[in-house]
């Protein structure tokens, strides 16, 4: 329940970005000039990270409820938060931007279960049971680095979580596990592997996999320029991260 208010922080910080770099959401972006025309690929990555960062709010918000069981003061703070909900349908990153800071307001003065509010990212709705300690101590991690101001390291990490998860969708496609005979496959080709089986990916998922690829291989080849990203950056591959993971744990 708590993971409300750690994503309306998330949306925050999304909006802040997209109205910084000028961002219009009610302009559809042209996913082939995007191909080319990095200012145009840029505009839809900031889209895509407010896109995302809605989309956990509403599913989080659900539960919102409960929290009236827990302390019957939040009432009046959770009905207020809901009556706003259908206001973040709206494309105006302003208007956005004063519904998120008035819900954001609200939400610290409900009082949450103490355990609960610790984690900044959630970890998806669904994961299989094969693979879920390890997701879920990875997302802690994040949780820790991201906290810390370890961005670079929180990159990694997401990197981590996108390999467990395609290579549990490999699995589920075809029935083998493509790292007893590939151990050392990479994301990339790993990818192009699925989509040889016909499983659909969101297409920005190369640009993702390229920019961990950039800290990965510093990593490791110190003669590598190094890749140092921003919070904002960083902020935004992790929301990613966590959408096509809900998206492949379907």
């Amino acid at each position: 329940m708590a993971d409300f208010h750690k994503n309306l922080i998330n949306l925050n910080m999304a909006l802040d970005t997209a109205l910084k770099n000028g961002v219009d959401l009610g302009k559809k972006v042209d996913t082939d000039k995007a191909i080319y025309d990095y200012k145009v690929k840029k505009q839809g990555y900031y889209v895509q990270a407010v896109q995302n960062a809605l989309k956990f709010i509403k599913g989080a918000s659900i539960e919102l409820p409960q929290l009236n069981k827990y302390d019957s003061r939040n009432s009046e703070m959770v009905s207020e938060i809901l009556e706003m909900m259908p206001e973040l349908e709206s494309k105006d990153i302003s208007h956005l931007k004063k519904i998120t800071q008035r819900m954001i307001s609200l939400t610290e003065q409900i009082n949450f279960p103490k355990e609960e509010i610790e984690n900044i990212f959630p970890a998806p709705s669904i994961v299989p049971e094969d693979v879920k300690s390890e997701v879920k101590a990875d997302i802690l991690e994040v949780n820790k680095c991201f906290n810390a101001g370890c961005l670079r390291s929180t990159v990694i990490l997401c990197g981590r979580l996108l390999e467990t998860a395609l290579h549990r969708k490999y699995f589920e496609t075809t029935g083998n596990d493509i790292l007893e005979k590939s151990p050392g496959i990479g994301l990339g080709n790993l990818i192009a592997k699925l989509k040889d089986k016909g499983v659909l990916l969101d297409p920005a998922l190369t640009n993702q996999v390229h920019l961990i690829n950039q800290i990965r291989i510093f990593s490791v080849h110190k003669k590598k320029e190094a890749f140092y990203p921003s919070k904002e950056q960083t902020h935004a591959i992790v929301l990613y991260t966590l959408d096509i993971l809900e998206k492949l744990f379907k």
